[in-house]
């Protein structure tokens, strides 16, 4: 992992245990968000803060209501 990544990660508590949810499987905001004890807003900025630099990736784009993020086969 590269230190951008690191570094971004670091930034965040939630960051961090996003990812290390989704090191475990692929995850969905609004269940991730319940599993967590968040509000599935704050899991879905994660997710998009993720995917914007490159760590995740939507895996039913087509999806408008569940979607799905997994990790990028290189931070797995």
């Amino acid at each position: 992992m590269d230190e951008e990544i690191q570094i971004f990660l670091a930034r965040s508590k939630l960051r961090q245990v996003v990812y290390e949810k989704l090191q475990e499987k692929p995850q969905i905001a609004s269940f991730l968000a319940k599993e967590l004890g968040k509000h599935r807003e704050s899991i879905s900025r994660v997710f998009k803060d993720m995917e914007e630099i490159g760590l995740v990736k939507c895996v039913n784009e087509k999806d408008p209501h569940f979607r799905k993020y997994s990790l990028k086969e290189k931070f797995l």
